[in-house]
């Protein structure tokens, strides 16, 4: 699961991810979503013009997973999108874009749902403000991250690719600076992540700002149309999933036949056998507890990961870092 927000924001305006509404067959306009290539005021090259093919992205209610709708021309992009609302003609619900950021998850105004610890930690804005300012320098101890997870993407290039859990937008950049991608999704349940995110990358990779979308989503409930994506990306976050099976059979849904799910996460030694029957109960009351880690081994991944239909099982270990891959059928 999967938000200080930069106040700096492009002095120019920027074309871009501008949706284009279609009839739908309940008379419902359904939003389909364009990248585009160029935009006034943007420096952009030839190539990289040329890259930027048409893209079409549909979105769906978290609550009837129908695709929303629009009464007006409407935009997706971070630097377009504020005070952008789309609604679901099925349930009546309406999401909005906050500075850019656009809520995906169920929610309701005179209820709050508890959430287990691990996903409450990720929330906390002194977290998310460290979290690219040291924190994550530790993964470095533990071979985070791999440098095999952007090679077990290839078969995306040149379509629709989400970095789940994507936190402080580490592979976001990385796959927009990459210009290998018609839109990337940085999508994460973490409102202060997404808004740190959103920073860095105003920062760090503006001129791609027209071929990213952000979105506070849920890993258990993600906000798209069956077979939308191509492939999903979660580096060193499915740990913190308070329900992976759940999560990982949403990515299952969401992705087109063929794509890929390539993650990673850490696997502890395994005891002694004497200490074995131990360490399982522990691992139970981690996660019965909801801390922000688990106690597996590579087969319960696998096991995890092929019971929700996928196949081609792959994976790669250094250490106590794993990095994975596993394709939908075709």
């Amino acid at each position: 699961m999967i938000g200080v927000r930069s106040l700096l924001r492009p002095p120019h305006l920027i074309q871009a991810l501008l949706a284009v509404p279609k009839r739908h067959s309940n008379g419902a306009r359904r939003i389909r979503f364009t990248a585009s290539a160029g935009s006034a005021g943007v420096a952009s090259d030839s190539e990289s013009a040329h890259k930027r093919n048409v893209a079409e992205l549909e979105i769906a209610c978290p609550v009837c997973l129908q695709p929303l709708s629009s009464s007006g021309v409407t935009s997706l992009s971070p630097t377009l999108a504020a005070g952008s609302t789309f609604h679901c003609t099925t349930c009546q619900k309406q999401y909005k874009s906050n500075n850019g950021i656009f809520d995906l998850t169920i929610s309701a105004p005179d209820y709050e749902d508890i959430v287990p610890f691990g996903v409450s930690f990720f929330q906390n804005p002194l977290i998310a403000f460290a979290y690219d300012r040291g924190y994550r320098d530790l993964f470095q101890i533990l071979n985070f991250p791999g440098p095999d997870e952007e090679e077990m993407l290839v078969p995306a290039h040149g379509q629709f690719i989400m970095d789940l859990s994507c936190g402080s937008g580490l592979f976001t950049k990385r796959f927009l600076a990459s210009e290998e991608y018609n839109l990337v999704i940085g999508a994460d349940y973490s409102e202060a992540m997404l808004e740190q995110c959103l920073g860095f990358l105003e920062n760090e990779t503006r001129k791609y700002m027209m071929n990213v979308v952000l979105m506070r989503a849920d890993a258990g409930r993600l906000p798209f149309l069956t077979s939308s994506l191509a492939a999903v990306h979660a580096g060193a976050a499915i740990h913190c999933w308070p329900q992976p099976l759940t999560a990982v059979a949403e990515i299952a849904r969401v992705l087109r036949p063929g794509g890929v799910f390539v993650a990673s996460t850490y696997i502890l030694p395994a005891p002694p056998f004497p200490l074995k029957s131990f360490y399982g109960l522990a691992g139970q009351i981690i996660a019965q507890a909801g801390l922000p880690f688990r106690l597996w081994s590579e087969e319960d991944l696998r096991a995890l990961v092929l019971s929700c239909g996928f196949v081609n099982w792959t994976s790669t270990r250094r250490g106590i870092y794993v990095l994975f891959s596993a394709t939908k059928p075709s």
